[in-house]
């Protein structure tokens, strides 16, 4: 059994330790997607609680046939989205060439044909500029973006999540770093 359900199980059974670990588990990561998604840290702030009292509500519910990370990110993509479409903050991105059946491996769409740019910047300069570069992209591909590096999620776990085709993943997966490599070129 993974650290994710044991935590559960344990939180089911009373014991909020359970419910502490998961907390803390995916307290950063999960704070960062949202404040990337909405820029204002108190807006973020109050998606990020409104997330865990969701979680916390609809926990004993969870059916351990998924990964609670994937769950856990399936909420506050919706309370994201909620808020901007409430707020009318949602911007459409025009992506000028969408990825069809054409061949083309992961591999393919995020090869890197640019400099080293990691052994020229130490790792906290890397970290800083990346987080201002991340914030700078189109809503979508950022967050794209930040399911795939920051929360880990598969491909087709983002397509799922965000109802878009898998081809329109990879398509703003494929911008995305377009951009971050430029950016971080141009520096």
């Amino acid at each position: 059994m993974n650290n994710d359900a044991e935590s559960i199980k344990e939180f089911l059974a009373g014991n909020m330790n359970g419910f502490h670990k998961l907390y803390s588990r995916y307290e950063r990561q999960l704070f960062f997607y949202i404040k990337s998604m909405v820029y204002s840290r108190e807006t973020a702030e109050d998606i990020f609680q409104e997330v865990w009292m969701q979680v916390i509500k609809k926990l004993p519910k969870f059916s351990f046939k998924g990964a609670f990370r994937n769950w856990l990110y399936t909420i506050a993509h919706h309370k994201t989205i909620d808020f901007i479409r409430k707020s009318g903050k949602e911007k459409l991105v025009s992506l000028s060439q969408e990825l069809n059946n054409d061949g083309l491996t992961y591999e393919d769409i995020l090869e890197d044909n640019s400099p080293d740019i990691i052994s020229m910047l130490s790792a906290k300069e890397l970290e800083d500029k990346l987080k201002v570069i991340v914030e700078r992209l189109p809503e979508l591909q950022r967050e794209v973006f930040l399911l795939r590096c920051d929360a880990g999620m598969k491909f087709k776990e983002i397509a799922k999540l965000t109802k878009v085709s898998l081809n329109t993943v990879l398509g703003r997966m494929h911008y995305a770093v377009k951009k971050v490599r430029e950016e971080l070129c141009d520096r």
